[in-house]
């Protein structure tokens, strides 16, 4: 017999999570179907979160390289930066997030289950890896599965030489010279990120401007700040 729901989410990112707390506060049986590892989806775990993390980093760092012009000594030794200890604060700031998520979930009764799922009509929902099981939902199914990298046609990810943004989050070395395919949101915050870091940055961008989706007002300054700093598009 499948396992009884008012509310199915498949998918525990910023929608998935926020609509099965507030199903649940509505009064509703609520399960969750997430594969991650953590609760919170691109947003906390990849893209938002970790990114301002990492962008506060790279502005600290702008600011100690330029510490004359703050006021501020710090000696004549020569700044460096520490990846490993920049990526440990990144994950501690990201993790106390997803617990709170968690927190949340079992605050509000929410049950979490780890897989993957697959719709089967009728309100049914096999969950085929992870936790195996079959679920039905008496009242809704909602479907909050999110985006994810693709690539180019002709270009293979090998996600070591080639990589997405996912594996570009979690770098341990300041690559020498980066390409980035893409000026949208994702694609400039990594370029501000490693050439602050110190690597020499292309952006490519097949539209007329970075950041094609924004006012043209925006794109021109940004294109000038970025031509400032020696990225190029």
């Amino acid at each position: 017999m499948p396992t009884q729901y008012d509310v199915i989410v498949i998918g525990a990112g910023t929608g998935g999570y926020v609509a099965a707390i507030r199903a649940s506060q509505l009064g509703k049986k609520v399960a969750v179907v997430e594969k991650q590892k953590a609760l919170g989806g691109t947003c906390l775990i990849w893209g938002c979160i970790p990114t301002k993390a990492l962008l506060e980093h790279a502005h600290a760092l702008k600011i100690v390289q330029h510490s004359k012009e703050w006021g501020i000594s710090i000696g004549e030794s020569a700044v460096a930066l520490n990846m490993s200890q920049v990526q440990e604060r990144k994950d501690r700031i990201v993790g106390g997030l997803t617990k709170g998520v968690e927190f949340l979930f079992k605050k509000n009764k929410i049950d979490w289950i780890k897989g993957t799922a697959r719709l089967t009509g009728q309100g049914g929902v096999d969950v085929f890896e992870g936790d195996v099981q079959t679920l039905a939902a008496r009242k809704e199914i909602i479907v909050a599965t999110g985006s994810a990298p693709r690539s180019v046609p002709g270009i293979a990810i090998d996600r070591t030489r080639i990589i997405t943004s996912d594996e570009a989050i979690h770098l341990k070395e300041v690559p020498k010279s980066i390409v980035i395919l893409g000026s949208g949101a994702v694609g400039v915050e990594f370029a501000s990120i490693f050439r602050r870091f110190g690597s020499e940055v292309t952006i490519v961008e097949l539209l007329p401007r970075l950041v094609p989706v924004e006012d043209e007002a925006v794109s021109a300054e940004l294109e000038k700040s970025f031509r400032k700093q020696g990225i190029k598009v």
